[in-house]
């Protein structure tokens, strides 16, 4: 029954209004029941219609049998109240009208409103596929085929944990550790976390990521990020780069801002922030002027974010203080002994499980072992040994807890189970160490859970050493073996004395002289040091000679051998002679010193093989330099100066050359971490550091210290950076106490206070994974972004262009995949069929990511003396080559180009509906469905909780497509799994015109079933197939294919396991208050929120994505 304020669909294609196949969606404001006509207003609210000047406009009359009712699609725009508004949901209540619930796009408030009371645009309306297919309105194959592509990627997205989506539009790799933390972060208000995660685990992702997933449901929100000083431009380059955040408002009218520690201002701590974010914080609880400004910026803020290296529980005081700037309230009142306690509690079940840990991975050997041996672990007496063991020392830690619910858990530890228990102990464990850490509100992750991938796939790059080594002596660079005796005897003389201070008076001239004679001769000049400034000349002049003749020296080794012992040459010559084809990154910390190798290399190698990072260089220069070395072969040597190439990934070069090296173990592993990224392809999976040092002086003391001491080069330094203020305390030490021996001297010691530190630390390190490796929500987290990896290919990158182009919106693709859109891409006229709507130009290309990028890619034209591509974007579809280049657009989720293509192929009716006959290996014909589950989103908003809530439990209900076929012509009895698989290679192989016959073509195009064919395709498939009947087949296969998809969605989702998981969360919550004895006020509210979240999961809505009818026509039959 049509009524007045109704939506419907309308035919509204000119060229055949008998068989139509384009429409447009319009409002009923009349129903004249006498006439049988309706009075549709079409509206357009946001001038779409500007670009279809064929389509009907403003208010037309149609016959009641031409229209059907629709819907709006989910995530559309639409107008309500006067203002933009995002649907939510909706559902059809018993008055035949939608309500919707709608998201204010400005003040992001969530309301429920009738269909009457909406304004939507004349290109949104919905309807069921096989409404369209009762009808014939059969689509080009083309489309079809290209949106079972892309819906499958988006179905994901839209379907999966919340702010998924958002991450997948950013250009980071999604691992399941930071979708985890991200999701812990969200999941309650206020968002209140410290990310301690260890070094290079991608804590920064993790922030920016909480931060742009918070501020999409927010506006007139303010942020704040605090930093080192040293970190400023590259969190900021990282916001805008990778994630498309710039200083300043965005688009719902919340203002960040990135200021260094030192900038913080009286007026910044006056203010009431919304969000704030402090990286590197455990650096500032040294410095009783920051950590007072930290501590009141906590108190002024409801959200807070800190990124920490991670607390050890030796440092209790340490601890304790970021404990009192994460949540203030409730640990200022702590004193330090008091928190020792706690401490000594958490120590306890660490130790037992580290035990525990050991006892099962022998557990696990073991079982192997007897495998092997063609025996039954069962009946092995050591398997039932170490499980007993294990038993006996996990039922000790549950009478300590006293938990109700792992006593529970421990109970279904069933030893005669396939696994002999093993899974069940993995649980109990996962429970005990993820639930029992003294401040839930801390998020470790720990480099081991990479370590843990179930495949052979590297997931974290190994790191090498090699050795660059001269020595300067009488006889061979006397000038600087003559001043560093001279310096040397400076020190001593000094420190005996008592009138040198190492930190402020050694460790700067030191530093220098290893550097390079201009640096040191700055230093020289700042300390107004006469009787070692006046040697230094002769080492200046020496070196400039080497500058000068480098390509001599290079070319020539056995003529210039006396030159070879100068760091500047055996630098340039091992990039000469030993990495001529490699990409190498060079670091300084002195600007001289930059200064001077620039010349160097610009001298000895050609322009195109050289860049240069520098903090004195013009910022387009700087740019231009970081794109050619991460988007050209032939660019191989990047210099970069102390600023370290701020904010710029370098994972594509495999070695870094250290021209000097710093005191600080964390400003080694920093410049490190700047190639051994998690971005890094594996294909590659060594990081090596070039080290050069002189042999026999303090600087070769000071190598071995972090050589053998710390193994810096070999490995991470995983969770000891909290520690590392100690350890550059003991190199001060050992040269006050002894310049000469003190440091190599300390090795040993140092050697063992490591060993010890990591060991305990591993403890912790195996306590905190676990918690989260033997979880089963990880496993879930792992499957998901496994599978949408699988579906983010090729083959997408290659369907997302080529719908673009049939829909009206061409882009120019190279060879290397990346594809270029301008002003001129859109053609109105081809668009006129899908309806596109793209991207307001103007204003895509004057966003400031795209301002930024354009900027060097014009400077990178003109410097190449060609013409750039006037008003365009050069990108790409591909997550690995965005990632690769930092200059590269991504064409992901939240960019206007993306999200027009998939708007026009998901929240259309375009590909919904088709009939074709496809060249195939086997021969069928029939109807198949595609069709998609989603939680019942009305239950939960209806009683008042957040569909956001939803988001850790999401994930247990299956976000895959589920697609079911329904046979009209099977004569050789195929069973469904072999009809979905040829059905998955015919998507996978894409449209191939000359396989491909477009069976509802209103005109005559047989293809190789010329001989079945006649006239025009569409009356020939109605002849065949159609006719009376039709309808009803249509029906009675839907509800087929529909109880079959019931028993997959069924079959394949988790309840079960959400509402354990569920149980998990809300019992360790009360035990870990009631064994901490901390106060939690959330407990009851996350209960009842648990309750509907449940109830949503167990009467989910179904929804149909696409049918077609499939002919599939054997080769031999063709």
């Amino acid at each position: 029954m049509l009524s007045t304020g109704m939506y419907v669909r309308c035919p509204a294609d000119k060229e055949n209004m008998a068989e139509p196949r384009v429409f447009i969606c319009g409002q009923i404001i009349k129903v004249d029941e006498f006439k049988k006509t309706v009075v549709v207003k079409i509206h357009d609210p946001f001038d779409y219609l500007l670009f279809f000047e064929d389509l009907p406009k403003g208010i037309i009359e149609v016959p009641q049998g031409s229209v059907d009712r629709c819907n709006f699609f989910i995530e559309s725009t639409v107008v309500y109240n006067h203002e933009r508004c995002k649907i939510l949901s909706f559902q059809k209540a018993k008055d035949g009208f939608y309500y919707y619930y709608v998201q204010n796009q400005s003040n992001k408030r969530v309301v429920k409103v009738c269909e009457k009371e909406v304004i939507a645009s004349f290109n949104n309306g919905h309807i069921d596929p096989c409404t369209q297919l009762g009808r014939y309105e059969f689509q080009n194959p083309c489309w079809y085929l290209g949106r079972a592509v892309v819906s499958k990627s988006m179905n994901i997205l839209e379907n999966s944990i919340y702010g998924f989506k958002e991450l997948a539009g950013s250009k980071i790799y999604l691992m399941p550790h930071q979708v985890n933390s991200i999701m812990r972060c969200l999941q309650e208000s206020p968002c209140r976390y410290m990310l301690a995660d260890e070094v290079g685990m991608g804590k920064t992702v993790e922030a920016i990521s909480v931060y742009k997933i918070f501020s999409l449901n927010k506006s007139n929100a303010k942020a704040l990020v605090v930093v080192p000083t040293a970190l400023k431009e590259q969190w900021k380059s990282e916001l805008l780069l990778k994630f498309n955040i710039p200083e300043g408002y965005d688009s719902n009218n919340n203002y960040l801002l990135v200021k260094s520690i030192d900038d913080i201002t009286s007026e910044d701590l006056g203010k009431s922030w919304d969000f704030i974010i402090v990286d590197e914080v455990h650096k500032f609880l040294f410095s009783e002027r920051e950590y007072k400004k930290l501590h009141v910026l906590s108190e002024k803020t409801k959200n807070l974010l800190l990124l920490s290296a991670t607390p050890v529980q030796q440092k209790k005081e340490e601890y304790l203080d970021l404990l009192r700037l994460l949540l203030p309230r409730k640990y200022d009142k702590y004193s330090v002994d008091e928190f020792g306690e706690l401490i000594g509690k958490q120590s306890r079940i660490i130790q037992k499980t580290a035990l525990i840990l050991d006892d099962l991975s022998d557990l696990e050997e073991t079982i192997q072992d007897v495998e092997k041996d063609g025996e039954d672990p069962h009946e092995s007496e050591d398997c039932r040994d170490l499980i007993e063991e294990i038993q006996s020392d996990l039922e000790e830690i549950c009478e300590e807890i006293d938990d109700q619910k792992l006593s529970d858990l421990l109970k279904g530890i069933d030893v005669d189970s396939d696994d002999m228990g093993v899974y069940a102990i993995k649980v109990v464990i996962s429970y005990i160490c993820g639930n029992y850490q003294i401040e839930s509100n801390i998020i470790r992750n720990r480099r081991k859970i990479l370590e843990s991938n179930d495949s052979d796939e590297r997931v974290m790059a190994s790191r090498d050493l090699i050795e660059l080594t001269y020595e300067a002596n009488t006889d061979r660079n006397v000038y600087e073996h003559l001043i560093y005796e001279d310096l040397a005897k400076w020190i001593m003389t000094g420190l005996e004395e008592g009138r040198l201070e190492v930190e402020t008076d050694v460790k700067p001239l030191l530093s220098a002289f290893f550097s390079s004679p201009w640096a040191f001769e700055e230093c020289v000049k700042k300390c107004e040091l006469e009787e070692i400034g006046g040697k230094v000349e002769n080492w200046l002049e020496s070196e400039q000679y080497n500058i000068d003749h480098i390509v001599e020296i290079l070319d020539n080794p056995d003529e210039y051998a006396e030159c070879y012992a100068s760091r500047l040459v055996v630098v340039l010559n091992a990039l000469f002679d030993e990495y001529y084809d490699k990409k190498v990154v060079l670091f300084t910390n002195y600007e001289e010193t930059f200064e001077a190798y620039k010349s160097a290399l610009a001298k000895a190698f050609p322009e195109e093989e050289v860049s240069f990072f520098g903090a004195n260089m013009p910022i387009e220069e700087v740019e231009l330099n970081a794109y050619r070395f991460q988007s050209q072969d032939e660019c191989r040597i990047l210099l970069c100066d102390y600023t370290g190439g701020e904010g710029r990934n370098f994972q594509c070069a495999d070695y870094i050359v250290h021209i000097d090296l710093p005191w600080d173990a964390s400003a080694i592993e920093q410049r490190i971490g700047r190639l051994d990224r998690l971005e890094r392809d594996m294909s590659r999976p060594i990081v090596y550091s070039v080290v050069v040092h002189t042999i026999d002086t303090f600087e070769d003391a000071l190598f071995k210290f972090f050589k053998d001491g710390l193994q810096i080069f070999n490995q991470s330094l995983s969770g000891m950076e909290i520690i590392m203020r100690d350890i550059n305390n003991e190199i001060v030490s050992a040269i006050s106490a002894d310049f000469k021996y003190g440091l190599l001297e300390r090795i040993p010691a140092i050697i063992e206070l490591a060993n010890k530190m990591r060991a305990d630390i591993r403890k912790e390190q195996n306590f905190d994974a676990a918690g989260f490796i033997y979880r089963p929500m990880y496993a879930e987290l792992r499957r998901l972004i496994e599978y949408y990896a699988e579906n983010e290919n090729e083959l997408f990158a290659t369907t997302m262009s080529n719908w673009a182009s049939l829909a009206g919106f061409h882009g120019h693709k190279n060879k290397k995949g990346e594809i270029t859109y301008s002003a001129t891409s859109f053609v109105a006229k081809s668009a006129i069929n899908s309806q596109l709507i793209p991207p307001k130009w103007n204003d895509y290309i004057n966003t400031n990511q795209n301002k930024f990028l354009l900027q060097v890619q014009e400077a990178f034209d003109k410097k190449m003396a060609r013409k750039s591509m006037d008003r365009s974007i050069k990108g790409t579809f591909s997550r690995k080559l965005a990632i690769e280049n930092d200059y590269l657009h991504f064409f992901a989720p939240g960019d206007e180009i993306f999200d027009c293509i998939v708007d026009n192929a998901i929240n259309s009716c375009k590909g919904c509906c088709s009939a074709l006959a496809v060249k195939s290996s086997i021969t069928w014909a029939g109807l198949i469905f595609t069709w998609s589950i989603e939680p019942n989103n009305i239950y939960i908003m209806d009683n008042g909780v957040s569909i956001y809530s939803m988001s850790p439990y999401r994930n247990y209900l299956l976000s895959e497509q589920v697609t079911c076929p329904v046979s009209l012509s099977n004569e050789d009895s195929l069973d469904d799994e072999t009809i979905l698989r040829e059905y998955r290679s015919i998507v996978n192989a894409g449209f191939i015109k000359s396989r491909t016959i477009h069976l509802g073509k209103r005109g005559s195009e047989a293809g190789f079933l010329k001989d079945e064919i006649e006239g025009r395709n569409i009356d020939w498939f109605i002849s065949k197939y159609g006719g009376e009947n039709w309808n009803d087949y249509v029906l009675d296969a839907r509800k087929e294919s529909y109880e079959k998809a019931v028993e997959v969605f069924k079959k394949k989702s988790n309840i079960r396991g959400a509402r354990e998981e569920m149980e998990r969360n809300l019992s360790a919550r009360v035990a870990n208050r009631d064994y901490y004895g901390i106060d939690d006020d959330g407990i009851e509210k996350l209960k009842k929120t648990q309750e509907v979240i449940l109830e949503a999961m167990k009467r989910p809505r179904i929804r149909l994505e696409s049918a077609a009818f499939v002919m599939m026509v054997g080769e031999e039959n063709d």
